[in-house]
């Protein structure tokens, strides 16, 4: 009887190979540039189309291979870096498996260009799908010392695979991640990488501090302090952003291990815990960190990516650079001195100042309490009947016991005004500010406290939406027009999203080599905040495009909500907290924000007289 197991067919084991290596065009770059390092290239050129699905070219001026070398390199675990098991226990080079070219070369068109400084005669190879179609002499004039590697089609002979691949700007801006981690690796290599013909970067030979001022700009490498600890077994060196230049999104933290990109929750944690009090719940630092360990306390051969890594006596490590950090701020007299007063911690990273954004159009703060608040009201619904019904969300119910009916807005085209009457709520005594995070606001026998930034988040979520839709193109106008820089990948997210910009208020213009210029903003956007909402409304697109895959206009309105309202630490006044409320009861759903987080919860007498054993007394 024929076994039915077989040893499958070399090209069919390289393409379920392949599928572990070569995830996406960001994987083949990843992979080849690496290979470039360990081949010892001083100048480094990465060239892409279609965000590397048409075309990704890599070419380095290292040691490059002879004809042999060259053939071998196409097959499955061939390389040069280790020979033996013990050598996997003191890995000192990016790569080491020697599955990248074979596995690249197993999905893709591929042709190698290659030649060493003693060779007078170069070879060209080209491969389609682990099938080498041309083997050839080149000469010195058609290939410099070092090696040339263009891939084409990716995932010309698995259109399944290639259907999975995400939105160009998507695979762009992994590919754009990948190359700015190993560039700021690497920073005495040169680098240059070309998309679509446009120059991105253009990166000399340098040091640290001076690649991050190369990628990120001269005013952001000035928000970063040198960290610099060291001992017989242990090292942690680079940078780390001042508290007060914080980020409300895990971007640009980026941790090396000898010289390796690598995520480690453990890490990244000790960094943030080094901060401790001096940064925002919800607020994450920058750092650019380089820790160096003898390759024989961690092993990174653990993950197919390599991005992660498992340490021989992780606690010992989390102490060493919590402390690394922790003194990196302590000697720039961010830590000593701290007092939580509000009028003496400049030097710390504080809330938002006292929130002025009533104060804007839109927003028109009251000059009294007795005076009547215009806004657009839901018709026959009075905010007392609101709060009174049993339809809001009860503490520790989550989101589920939403009313199912909301009362639908009025259609009337004048606004209709309400007026608090102070004497059933005694005015301003009835509400306040709890940890300048939630409204109190006591009604007869119930509590109603709600979240600020939520009720805020709905309601420009509502306008956004009701601006997107209308395309009304309303804006203030700027007395000088606003000039924003902005990384290729925040270029090209602006460009895709500019005619809604345009809807939302914002009167921009793209222009040439990443620069937005900004005419005109929102009425309620206060001015001075331009280029703040600008690339804090990018920063929210990105993050919810990869994490929730929204609809585009509704993501914009999203991330225009959630990064222009009013956050935990705004100081409201009892004017400004009564117009919040009025406004969200204006609103469709004025019960969860739009992620569905609810705006208002309530706590009644009677709740409060159970917690208490009360009976009536």
């Amino acid at each position: 009887m024929a076994s039915s197991i077989k040893i499958l067919p070399q090209y069919i084991a390289n393409r379920i190979a392949a599928g572990e290596v070569v995830g996406r065009p960001e994987a083949v770059v990843k992979e080849l540039i690496e290979n470039a390092i360990d081949a010892k290239a001083e100048n480094i050129s990465l060239r892409i189309k279609e965000a590397g699905k048409s075309l990704i070219r890599i070419i380095d001026d290292g040691t490059g291979m002879d004809e042999d070398d060259a053939l071998m390199c196409f097959q499955r675990h061939s390389t040069s870096k280790i020979s033996s098991a013990d050598d996997l226990e003191n890995i000192t080079t990016l790569g080491f498996r020697g599955e990248a070219l074979a596995s690249i070369s197993a999905v893709s068109q591929v042709e190698l260009r290659t030649r060493t400084a003693s060779g007078e005669m170069g070879v060209m190879i080209k491969n389609h799908g682990s099938e080498i179609i041309e083997c050839s002499p080149v000469s010195d004039s058609q290939v410099s010392k070092g090696t040339s590697i263009t891939v084409k089609n990716l995932f010309f002979n698995t259109p399944a695979r290639r259907n999975f691949l995400k939105t160009n700007q998507t695979e762009f801006k992994h590919i754009y991640d990948t190359f700015i981690r190993l560039a700021i690796a690497n920073p005495t290599v040169a680098f240059n990488f070309v998309n679509e013909d446009e120059e991105i970067f253009d990166l000399k030979s340098t040091d640290l501090k001076d690649r991050i001022m190369q990628i990120y700009g001269e005013e952001f490498s000035n928000t970063l302090i040198e960290v610099n600890l060291q001992n017989d077994l242990i090292s942690l060196n680079g940078f780390t952003s001042k508290p007060s230049f914080t980020k409300k999104i895990k971007q640009d933290q980026l941790l090396f291990l000898n010289k390796r990109y690598v995520i480690s929750k453990s890490i990244s944690y000790a960094v943030h815990l080094a901060y401790e009090d001096l940064i925002e719940k919800g607020d994450y630092p920058t750092f650019f960190l380089f820790l160096k360990l003898d390759p024989r306390k961690f092993d990174v051969n653990v993950h197919p990516s390599k991005l992660e890594v498992k340490f021989e006596d992780e606690r010992s490590i989390f102490g060493f650079v919590r402390k690394a950090v922790w003194q990196a701020l302590d000697k720039n007299d961010l830590i000593v001195g701290i007092n939580l007063d509000d009028d003496k911690t400049s030097q710390v990273s504080q809330p938002a100042t006292e929130a002025k954004i009533f104060s804007s159009a839109g927003f028109t703060k009251p000059a009294n309490p007795n005076v009547s608040i215009p806004f657009e009201k839901k018709a026959n619904v009075n905010i007392h009947e609101i709060y009174q019904r049993d339809n809001f969300v009860q503490p520790g119910s989550g989101v589920k016991e939403l009313p199912l009916e909301v009362p639908e807005p009025h259609t009337q085209t004048s606004a209709k005004t309400y007026k608090h009457d102070i004497d059933d709520f005694s005015g301003k005594k009835s509400i306040w500010q709890f940890q300048r995070k939630y409204i109190m606001y006591q009604l007869e026998n119930t509590l109603m406290i709600i979240d600020q930034h939520a009720a805020h988040e709905r309601i420009l979520y509502e306008q956004a939406v009701d601006r997107l839709n209308s395309n009304a193109n309303l804006s203030q106008q700027l007395l000088i027009p606003i000039y924003v820089d902005l990384n290729a990948v925040d270029f090209e997210v602006v460009k895709s999203i500019e005619t809604e910009l345009r809807a939302l208020g914002f009167d921009i213009e793209v222009l040439s080599k990443k620069k937005v210029k900004i005419r005109g903003i929102p009425s309620d956007v206060r001015i001075g905040d331009e280029a703040k909402i600008i690339q804090e409304i990018v920063d929210e697109f990105k993050e919810n495009d990869v994490k929730l895959n929204l609809e585009k206009r509704d993501n914009l309105a999203k991330s225009y909500a959630c990064k222009h309202a009013i956050r935990t630490g705004d100081r409201l006044n009892a004017d400004e907290m009564l117009n919040l409320i009025d406004k969200l009861f204006s609103t469709k759903m004025p019960y969860v924000c739009p992620h569905g987080r609810p705006t208002i919860v309530k706590v009644s007498m009677d709740e409060l007289d159970k917690k208490f054993a009360r009976t009536g007394f």
